[in-house]
Formats: C-alpha cells, sequence, structure tokens
C-alpha cells in the first residue's frame, strides 16, 4: 500500500509540476514623482539620501495597461548611486503584480540619470496569484526629481505562472 500511494503522490506532483508555465511580459512605463524627500549627507550636498515614490502607467502588449507604482529609497552622489525599493502593478481586472527591485542610476547630463534594475521576490494576486519570478528594467529620468521626476522605463517580467 504505501508503494501505491508513494507512486500516486509522485505522479500528481509530477503533473503539477508539468501545468506550470514560464511566461515573459514585456511592458514600457511613463512615471512621475509622487513625493519624494531627501537630505544631504553630513552637510555634503553633492551626497543626498532619500525616498522617493513614483506613479504612471505601464503599458503591456495586448492593451494590458496597469498602474505602475515605484517607492524606495535612493543613496546618490552628484547625482549617481544606488536605489532599491517595491514596485506594484494593479491591472484593470483587479489583479496584481508586486516585486523588490534594486539598481543603479547614472547622472547624464545636467538633469537626466540613466537607471536600471533587477527584480526578484516576485508575487502576486489574481491571475497572477501564486506567481514567482525575475525581471529587469531600464531607463532614464528626463527632468529632476523637484521638477516631477518624468521617466521612462522599459522592462521585462519572467513570470513562472502556477
Amino acid at each position: 500500500m504505501t508503494r501505491l500511494l508513494m507512486s500516486v503522490l509522485f505522479v500528481l506532483m509530477a503533473i503539477q509540476v508539468s501545468s506550470a508555465q514560464t511566461i515573459e511580459r514585456k511592458y514600457e512605463a511613463v512615471m512621475h514623482v509622487r513625493t519624494s524627500h531627501n537630505l544631504p549627507v553630513l552637510e555634503n550636498k553633492d551626497h543626498i539620501v532619500g525616498i522617493a515614490a513614483f506613479r504612471g502607467l505601464a503599458i503591456f502588449p495586448n492593451d494590458d495597461v496597469a498602474v505602475h507604482q515605484y517607492e524606495g529609497w535612493f543613496d546618490l552622489t552628484k547625482g549617481s548611486g544606488p536605489f532599491h525599493g517595491y514596485a506594484l502593478w494593479t491591472f484593470q481586472d483587479g489583479s496584481q503584480i508586486t516585486a523588490r527591485y534594486a539598481g543603479s542610476a547614472r547622472k547624464v547630463g545636467e538633469e537626466g540619470v540613466a537607471v536600471a534594475a533587477k527584480f526578484d521576490e516576485i508575487s502576486g494576486t489574481g491571475r497572477y496569484r501564486g506567481v514567482k519570478g525575475s525581471g529587469a528594467f531600464a531607463g532614464r529620468r528626463l527632468d529632476a526629481i523637484d521638477k516631477g521626476g518624468s521617466t521612462y522605463l522599459q522592462g521585462k517580467l519572467t513570470l513562472d505562472m502556477p
């Protein structure tokens, strides 16, 4: 009986594993700063640490649009340095994807900044319930944070769907 039970469990586990699929979701996003707070490190105006919240729209293929949010911290010297935080995509049907991100910013010109980051700790609700995965984004902020922080991003989520 034990061998039969073990065989049945093995088959059921194999069926469950084989039913999972990996999908790639590419998107473009336009983001703007909702709020930002920073302070100079040890009174050095060239080195700031702070927090910021961005909000905008992420546009996926097939007209799938999500409200997109980033909230996190940054540590910038002369406009360049690391940042990390959390991202949220809320789709029209109420489904959500959340992820943690970590990346770096590099000052470009007077007000521009190139950004790139990777996602991990992906989870979801609704049609993305039980999702795991990874991803990345890259793009550029076109104006200073205190002027709106208009940012254009291209991203990709690699999702392991249950």
